[in-house]
């Protein structure tokens, strides 16, 4: 089989690549302390380069990108350390707006005019994806959304909320202008050094229509999407991880020889490398799956992050050993890469979450 990246896959992974390595470590910490953990300037460069626009079909101005296409770029900015919430605030929100076919909410978000977050943890609901704390309700002909969320990724740069509610029962996704009047959010920082917050909704009046035409099972799929694509960056990020580290074992000396000579680091070392070979197969052949939506898929996929998730961890964690106590410091990579990971990890379920739904449903 070959797996040889196509012409327009090599470019977009080259572009990925120039935009995401010119932050080094040191201007990492200028941006992440600049209001909400970004610099919103470079997420018009993301629009501009088309790094979000590939998340959309063609038929709403968008790149009509695959999954594999979006997988390259998200390993892309996992090898290169990117701060950016690319993943998150982008391919999330564009991929759902994508599916419910809704234009007007797209076409900010393509142009990086606007960015928006999505709202659909809920207190003491651990991994659950269904509303059940937050409902949007009707009072002479005006709906309004009340509930509470928390871990609402960089909510304090987003112009809109999509907030996952139930009505009756029924599972919807309401976009909601981030300044409306009734919202109060508490911000606080994430592992990763990004910004999450916990939003509550009193009495926030809806747009007309405002729901987006989706039911929980599309919901379910796009979020197995977002799965994939940590697993993605998550491949990146241990590629780095091992790449650095390697470097460093040839460079640090004890005993008057360099570490990477000590038999037991080298062995250390391949034990990553093959883990690392590991994960790049079983994403592949996740990628490669032909039905890519209903329980089965989301089921396959979430084996496959409890697989990735915990080699990942492993070699996050041997890097950051063989570095000595400087490796969990945020003065170098490996520390940075080895927090992205806890991060995505634990998006949408950790490991024991969906090792346990993958065991009961395959």
């Amino acid at each position: 089989m070959n797996f040889d990246l196509s012409e327009s896959q090599r470019l977009f992974q080259s572009t990925t690549e120039r935009f995401a390595s010119a932050i080094d470590v040191s201007a990492r910490h200028t941006i992440r302390a600049m209001e909400g953990g970004y610099d919103k300037n470079r997420w018009q460069e993301l629009a501009e380069l088309g790094l979000l626009s590939i998340g959309a079909s063609a038929e709403h101005n968008g790149l009509d990108g695959s999954l594999t296409d979006l997988s390259i770029i998200a390993e892309t900015f996992g090898c290169n350390n990117a701060l950016d919430p690319w993943l998150e605030n982008g391919v999330l929100p564009i991929r759902l707006g994508n599916l419910a076919a809704n234009a007007t909410f797209l076409e900010p978000l393509l142009d990086g005019s606007q960015l928006a977050t999505i709202a659909f943890a809920e207190t003491d609901r651990r991994y659950d994806l269904f509303p059940h704390n937050t409902a949007v309700s009707s009072n002479n002909g005006d709906c309004y959304i009340n509930g509470k969320k928390q871990f609402v990724l960089t909510a304090s740069l987003a112009d809109t909320l999509l907030v996952t509610a139930h009505q009756e029962g029924v599972f919807g996704i309401y976009p909601v202008a981030a300044n409306s009047e009734g919202i109060d959010v508490q911000h606080y920082r994430l592992a990763d050094g990004s910004q999450g917050a916990a939003i509550t909704f009193n009495q926030v009046k809806l747009a007309s229509d405002s729901r987006l035409e989706l039911d929980f099972d599309q919901f379910q799929d796009v979020i197995a999407e977002i799965n994939v694509l940590s697993c993605a960056e998550m491949l990146g990020l241990s590629q780095l991880l091992l790449d650095d580290t390697i470097a460093y074992v040839k460079e640090r000396e004890q005993f008057g020889v360099t570490i990477g000579s000590f038999q037991s680091i080298q062995h250390g070392l391949v034990d990553c490398y093959s883990e690392l070979e590991q994960m790049r197969s079983l994403l592949y052949r996740t990628l490669l799956l032909d039905n890519k939506s209903g329980e089965l898929w989301r089921t396959e996929t979430m084996g496959a992050k409890a697989f990735i998730s915990d080699r990942a961890d492993f070699i996050a964690r041997t890097a950051v050993q063989f570095h000595g106590a400087m490796g969990i410091t945020d003065e170098v990579a490996v520390g940075h890469a080895m927090k992205r990971i806890i991060f995505l990890s634990r998006l949408f379920g950790d490991a024991a979450h969906n090792l346990n739904h993958y065991a009961r449903n395959l």
